[in-house]
């Protein structure tokens, strides 16, 4: 019937249809090339990463089968979606461990050629890091770095995170429990901020993952430089000192005068050289100071001064001149003695008299010295002699001084008065030997000129004799 052949024809048509499509499904199912661009990277303690490209070679895949270490166990089957790149993370692996990681690509062809790459997980950072500023003798501080091992680890990365410091990361081995570290920092690499260290793990392919970090305050400062304590007064001292040259920058200096309790700050401002005054301090009484340089990182090591004050001057200095039976004149210097002082300095101010300094022990509340003077060194005029006393540190302060009239300023003292006498005596003299020369020269030319008219007068004679024996010859 119409029906029967109908329905014969759609079944032949179907058939075909179906053998068709199968036949040109066959055709196109060309096994696809192995994944390009693959990559295995070690993301952490217990994690790798792949990362692969599709095939550039045969036919287009349908799936990624990804096997880590051979296990048949279980695959991961990655569908290809058409995207350019693809990535998958392994996790929950062993920690410092190697592993071999295969991907392939597949479709209705088969399997093509799988590509395997080979990584290791990172090791562990250590259980605990500590960090301690060390400041040495020399000119360079150091880090005191020390850390907790880890099982199966022998090398380890310290490093820096930043460049606070500017150190390079260095590598240690370490085959105890706990590791230490000494790193040297140079003074120009300190800046005074906070600053971070970081120790890493090597795992067995000598890889370093991620650090173990603690962040430090800044690097302390070193003690301060050229820190000098002088006398200035009796009751005052000066306090000079510089910056450290090694540590941390400092940010204030504590100054502390004989350990008191109460300090003194001085901000530090980028100066070189800083100086402080005491005052209201007890006469010839000694003294110590300290002055520490200090940042948000802590304190630097205090340098100490020493000084003392300087002694109160004698009350009262009188200086009277004697006329000694000698060729010297003396001076007889008193002064009024001071508490606590036993030794005073005499001197003369402005070297008129051309007497040295000179130290001189008084027990007594009336001290009493006498200075001889050579009559050469006495100019005429006035001069002063001064009278200081000496602390107990062997320091002498200002002088309490009296200016007096010098020697031979007026007659009887001294040779000086006959000055004057002696000038004109010696200008009589050259006189008296000037005319003594004149008359000599008058004397001997007078003599010359008798001589001279008494030669004339012969030779006048002789003429004369002559010419009257011509005469008579004739």
């Amino acid at each position: 019937s119409a029906s029967a052949a109908e329905s014969a024809l759609n079944m032949t048509y179907a058939n075909f249809i179906w053998t068709t499509l199968a036949f040109l499904q066959g055709c196109n199912s060309l096994a696809p090339g192995p994944p390009s661009g693959v990559l295995l990277n070690s993301t952490g303690e217990t994690s790798l990463a792949l990362t692969w490209a599709p095939p550039t070679t045969g036919g287009s895949p349908v799936n990624y089968t990804l096997t880590i270490n051979d296990s048949s166990s279980s695959h991961v089957v990655i569908p290809d979606n058409g995207s350019p790149v693809y990535d998958y993370a392994f996790t929950g692996l062993t920690s410092n461990t190697p592993y071999s990681v295969s991907v392939m690509a597949s479709n209705d062809g088969g399997n093509g050629n799988q590509t395997v790459v080979n990584n290791c997980t990172w090791a562990y950072p250590p259980g605990s890091i500590t960090v301690d500023i060390l400041q040495g003798s020399d000119i360079d501080p150091s880090l005191n770095v020390t850390w907790t091992a880890v099982a199966r680890v022998s090398l380890y990365l310290v490093f820096e995170l930043g460049s606070v410091l500017q150190i390079t990361p260095q590598r240690f081995l370490c085959l105890s429990s706990v590791c230490t570290e000494i790193i040297n920092l140079h003074n120009s690499s300190s800046s005074g901020r906070s600053f971070t260290i970081c120790v890493a793990s090597y795992n067995i392919a000598g890889q370093s993952g991620a650090g173990k970090c603690t962040t430090k305050s800044a690097l302390v400062p070193g003690p301060p430089s050229g820190v000098l304590l002088n006398s200035t007064g009796e009751t005052s001292l000066a306090l000079t000192w510089a910056p450290p040259t090694i540590g941390g920058s400092p940010v204030n200096y504590t100054l502390t005068i004989n350990d008191s309790s109460s300090h003194v700050v001085i901000p530090d401002n980028g100066s070189p050289v800083y100086n402080y005054a005491f005052t209201g301090l007890t006469s010839n009484t000694p003294y110590s100071v300290s002055v520490m340089a200090s940042n948000n990182g802590g304190n630097g090591n205090q340098i100490v001064a020493n000084n003392c004050t300087w002694a109160y001057p004698p009350g009262s200095v009188t200086a009277d001149i004697l006329q000694g039976s000698d060729i010297a004149l003396s001076l007889n210097v008193t002064w009024t003695a001071v508490a606590r002082v036993s030794h005073y300095l005499v001197f003369d101010l402005g070297y008129v008299l051309e007497i040295e300094p000179q130290k001189f022990l008084c027990l007594s509340s009336v001290c009493t010295e006498i200075i001889n003077l050579q009559t050469s060194y006495s100019s005429g005029r006035s001069f002063t002699i001064c009278v200081a006393s000496y602390n107990i540190a062997g320091q002498n302060g200002a002088g309490n001084c009296t200016t007096k009239s010098g020697p031979g300023s007026a007659p009887g003292h001294g040779l000086a008065f006959l000055m004057p006498l002696l000038v004109v005596l010696l200008l009589v003299i050259a006189i008296i030997v000037i005319c003594l020369i004149m008359i000599k020269h008058i004397i001997t030319r007078k003599v010359k000129d008798s001589k001279n008219s008494a030669g004339e007068l012969e030779s006048m004679n002789l003429l004369r004799g002559n010419g009257r024996s011509y005469g008579t010859d004739r």
